[in-house]
């Protein structure tokens, strides 16, 4: 069993950081069908860096997760963002896998406010992998640029870069870190529906479409769901803000390889 998950934490590397598969972290994003370009949060360090520059009081956050089920494919993580004037400086970190395999990666970010319309985002990434039973490690380091803007009171736009550099995660392997270009909107219907829309292009692999909705009925509870594709995803996923702490939940469905569960918890400071 041990060199299955190995053989198949393999594969998710040459398909995942060298095939497309980086995808957002945080509960909430989740939740959404991986959208939320345009949205404030703080695991915007995970999708949008320009999203922290939104933020208006300190925050930390933990997430956990464990890919189809498996606690050899867990994924766990945590970021602090600290808003200073007209910007907000981030710091996160997340391991995945288990003693034959694991990835780690660290980001630093920096966000600003341009006006009450426009912000933007700038994070260096380090990304690296580690293989047990001394088939040795690699490491590297990529960037990652993004913008939120706003058309109308209810209509933001997002776009979001990351790894314009190109880089190679080196070691045995020398295989590309994906490039991958996400652009999107959200539209704010009310004070209680926010729908989210966007795309992504691996400029090595097909686009994806992603789509999420937020329902907040009340000052407690949110509702959330979304769909991806390439390959089809469902999410369901709902958060309950209980005064500086937030709670989130959700779950990812893929048919062929089952339920990954995701939960997050986020902490406000005064």
């Amino acid at each position: 069993m041990r060199h299955f998950l190995f053989a198949l934490c393999a594969t998710i590397t040459l398909n995942g950081m060298a095939g497309g598969e980086h995808l957002p972290a945080g509960a909430r994003f989740a939740g959404m069908g991986y959208t939320g370009l345009t949205v404030v949060d703080l695991w915007s360090i995970r999708l949008n860096p320009a999203g922290l520059a939104g933020l208006e009081k300190p925050m930390a956050g933990v997430f956990y997760q464990s890919h189809w089920l498996s606690p050899d494919l867990a994924q766990q993580g945590l970021a602090v963002a600290v808003p200073l004037g007209k910007g907000t400086f981030g710091v996160s970190g997340d391991r995945f896998g288990y003693s034959l395999y694991n990835e780690t990666k660290v980001s630093a970010a920096y966000a600003m406010r341009f006006g009450e319309g426009l912000r933007a985002g700038v994070q260096v990434d380090y990304l690296g992998i580690r293989l047990g039973e001394n088939y040795g490690s690699a490491s590297a380091f990529a960037v990652e640029v993004g913008m939120q803007a706003r058309l109308t009171d209810a209509l933001w736009i997002g776009a979001h870069v990351y790894n314009p550099n190109r880089v190679k995660i080196g070691g045995p392997y020398e295989e590309r870190i994906p490039t991958l270009l996400r652009a999107g909107f959200g539209y704010t219907f009310s004070k209680k529906l926010l729908m989210t829309l966007e795309a992504e292009k691996d400029i090595d692999q097909p686009e994806r479409m992603r789509m999420g909705i937020e329902y907040h009925p009340n000052d407690v509870l949110y509702l959330r769901t979304g769909l991806t594709t390439g390959p089809t995803q469902g999410h369901f996923g709902a958060g309950f803000r209980l005064k500086r702490v937030d709670i989130d939940l959700a779950v990812a469905i893929r048919s062929q390889l089952g339920t990954t569960p995701i939960i997050g918890l986020n902490y406000r400071f005064e």
